[in-house]
């Protein structure tokens, strides 16, 4: 007999579903029998990534967010309830990157980074956790980065950001548990996504950038996929406030 999906029955909220590694978990949850939500900022490119959840015989729907208005986060996950059910599982991966020399970021860079990357985590999560401690199960994936461990110049809005999500997820993770709910960081290195495939084209930086990973390769969306339906299944019940490193080894090597 058939072994049922392992998130047969579950509804999921995706943001940044538009592209790269959040259209990644999206597909991956979606081929793990969830329903999925696919919210970004772009409609056009969001609503394409719940096409292809259906065409592939999914249950998807398209939503526009911009996680940076809370209103909008209120809505979507009310929107996300009606047409799929109940959010069981958050995946937080909507996030933006900042490469400036520190004394020339702005306060108004500095809040944007910040309010992207770690405030509209906390109002997701917040959004959806009464009906997760309702049901007493729930599961919240926060896509972090190895940028937040690690020392990197001219990006301190964007580790100090993803560095903020570590502790974020632990503290979730505490006071939640109780209630049956999972909350963990899934943080990757170098993913074979728009901006490092574009550094990549170029010989002398892709030899520079690979000479610090220790696999000697980047990472690949599915990759992230793959390991975001583990922590949202019931394998990693027994697991939370947890922090993967999904790198290449690069974290330990630096």
């Amino acid at each position: 007999m058939a072994q049922p999906l392992p998130l047969e029955g579950r509804a999921a909220l995706v943001t940044g579903a538009s592209r790269g590694i959040g259209r990644a978990v999206a597909l991956a949850l979606s081929e793990a029998g969830a329903a999925v939500a696919c919210c970004a900022r772009s409609t056009r490119q969001v609503e394409a990534t719940a096409a292809e959840i259906s065409r592939r015989g999914g249950r998807a729907c398209g939503l526009r967010l911009d996680v940076t208005i809370g209103v909008e986060i209120e809505a979507a996950v009310e929107a996300a309830t009606v047409a799929l059910g109940p959010i069981d599982v958050l995946v937080n991966n909507a996030g933006i990157t900042l490469e400036k020399a520190s004394i020339d970021v702005t306060d108004a860079e500095w809040d944007e980074v910040l309010s992207t990357n770690l405030t509209s985590m906390f109002r997701l999560a917040r959004a959806v956790a009464p009906g997760m401690i309702e049901r007493r199960r729930g599961k919240v994936i926060n896509i972090g980065s190895m940028y937040g461990r690690i020392g990197v110049p001219r990006y301190a809005a964007y580790c100090a950001s993803k560095a903020a999500v570590d502790a974020l997820t632990r503290s979730l993770a505490v006071e939640w548990a109780r209630h049956g709910i999972q909350v963990n960081c899934l943080a990757p290195g170098y993913v074979n996504t728009d901006i490092p495939r574009a550094a990549m084209a170029d010989d002398k930086t892709r030899a520079q950038l690979l000479s610090r990973v220790p696999a000697r390769r980047i990472g690949k969306p599915e990759e992230i996929g793959a390991l975001a339906v583990y922590l949202a299944s019931a394998a990693s019940d027994f697991m939370t406030g947890q922090t993967v490193y999904l790198d290449g080894g690069q974290t330990i090597a630096w």
